[in-house]
């Protein structure tokens, strides 16, 4: 069973996002902040990161960069609600500090699935 981290300052998305994923068939652990999820990284070795980009304390994609430097090849899914993934600032980190997938908010379940088991198997392109 792969681990999923999950990390969004939003309490709320944070239960829906693990809900759906333990239906799926994962393990998950959360994070509220890149503190907490450094701490994470280190505690629960996930398979994958699933993170806000804008989160109050470091953006989605300086943490990426953390990340990529603590857990070499663990991938990382970029999900945001307020800028569409498909734009170039989401985009050009597509490939580069573990940002192998991304997602935008609000998504299905299966939506979710899908870009989770991508990301495990790093074939989201």
């Amino acid at each position: 069973m792969h681990t999923i981290l999950v990390i969004d300052d939003d309490p709320d998305i944070r239960d829906v996002i693990s809900l759906m994923l333990e239906k799926a068939g994962y393990k998950v652990v959360l994070a509220s902040s890149a503190q907490e999820a450094v701490a994470m990284v280190g505690a629960h070795d996930p398979a994958v990161a699933l993170m806000d980009v804008f989160m109050p304390d470091k953006n989605g994609l300086e943490l990426a960069m953390d990340l990529s430097q603590r857990k070499k090849g663990m991938p990382i899914i970029l999900m945001s609600g307020r800028v569409p993934v498909q734009s170039d600032s989401i985009k050009n980190f597509t490939g580069h500090f573990g940002v192998v997938c991304s997602i935008s908010k609000p998504f299905t379940p299966e939506e979710l699935k899908a870009v989770v088991s991508k990301a495990i198997a790093q074939s989201c392109q």
